[in-house]
């Protein structure tokens, strides 16, 4: 799980969603591979809008150019309790965690792996005796040796932040189960 975790996020998807649209957690993934299937030249005419004042629901945005994160623009009900805004602060500070890690994360690996590309091409130029041009490019079977070593390299921060990020996200578990018989339990008084 920890390298499908990582590789998601190394990769990411070239598409860039230029919208907000209201997703629930539900229809996320849905979401995703719907998204990924966009080719580029529908992206072009995405118009750009932001979510409406009046809405009451979360908001996902399209995915951060570095880290990949999809920011969302909570919905703040206007009877607010205590409760509930701890809960959505706590959220927000789990998400603005996580962000933080991933754009450092993929800024170290963008700037290795700009380096690995540069010296490994330098040495198969230095060592190329064929007819043609040099390589421009590597090849994937090249590559792959850079994907491992940075993960290799990499594993203790990765094991760190699985760990760290499954305690903050069960942290949240008992918050929103207050939440949730806090809003159900005036729901009843209601009705």
């Amino acid at each position: 799980m920890n390298c499908r975790v990582v590789f998601h996020f190394l990769c990411g998807n070239s598409l860039t969603v230029t919208s907000y649209r209201y997703i629930s957690l539900a229809n996320l993934q849905l979401y995703r591979t719907s998204a990924t299937q966009t080719t580029r030249e529908n992206q072009h005419n995405v118009k750009t809008n932001t979510p409406p004042e009046n809405t009451t629901n979360d908001w996902v945005g399209p995915p951060d150019s570095v880290s990949n994160i999809r920011p969302v623009k909570y919905f703040i009900p206007p009877d607010e309790t205590l409760l509930e805004k701890r809960y959505r602060e706590r959220r927000q500070e789990v998400w603005k965690w996580n962000q933080e890690f991933w754009e450092e994360h993929n800024k170290l690996f963008v700037q290795k792996k700009k380096k690995y590309v540069q010296s490994t091409l330098a040495d198969k130029r230095a060592s190329y005796k064929g007819e043609g041009d040099p390589p421009q490019t590597l090849s994937a079977d090249e590559m792959s040796v850079f994907y491992k070593r940075f993960l290799n390299d990499n594993y203790k921060s990765h094991i760190w932040y699985n760990k760290e990020w499954y305690k903050k996200n069960i942290s949240l578990l008992w918050p929103a189960l207050q939440v949730n018989v806090s809003r159900f339990m005036k729901k009843l008084k209601r009705s």
